[in-house]
């Protein structure tokens, strides 16, 4: 299972969550390690499945400010995980906790989605798969984020 974080996740978040992660069918990377800076999210997400991605885990806690961004995230077919809307209010320390915190139940969440699924982590310590939120493409869905 090929997991990528984009460019707002720190990449040595990500270098931890390799570190950390025992199961071996999981492939962690990131958009700047691979890819480097600058590159629009169509092109490297649709790159990224063309090489067999699966998911991908941003950091970007504005997705809907632009709904138009959601049509690459869907039609990608990449399951997406995004944080929830406080994210920034964590700084470094507090990102990497709940990041950690969350890791597991990210990972099975994106197990039990199909492709194209977007979804919100939610606001809270206690990670659970029911607790994530839809976030709705309005092109598909016909509606925005609840």
């Amino acid at each position: 299972m090929k997991i990528k974080f984009d460019e707002n996740i720190s990449v040595r978040l990500v270098q931890a969550i390799r570190c950390l992660e025992k199961d071996a069918t999981i492939e962690i990377s990131s958009v700047l390690e691979d890819y480097g800076n600058g590159l629009e999210d169509p092109e490297w997400m649709f790159r990224f499945r063309d090489e067999g991605g699966l998911a991908m885990v941003s950091g970007d806690h504005n997705i809907l400010q632009k709904p138009i961004n959601l049509v690459a995230y869907t039609e990608s077919g990449l399951i997406s995980i995004w944080p929830p809307a406080g994210w920034p209010r964590l700084k470094r320390w507090g990102q990497a906790a709940l990041l950690f915190r969350w890791w597991p139940v990210i990972k099975q969440k994106i197990v039990a989605s199909s492709a194209g699924d977007r979804w919100r982590i939610a606001w809270q310590w206690t990670p659970s798969i029911e607790a994530f939120s839809v976030i709705h493409d309005p092109r598909v869905d016909g509606r925005g984020d609840p």
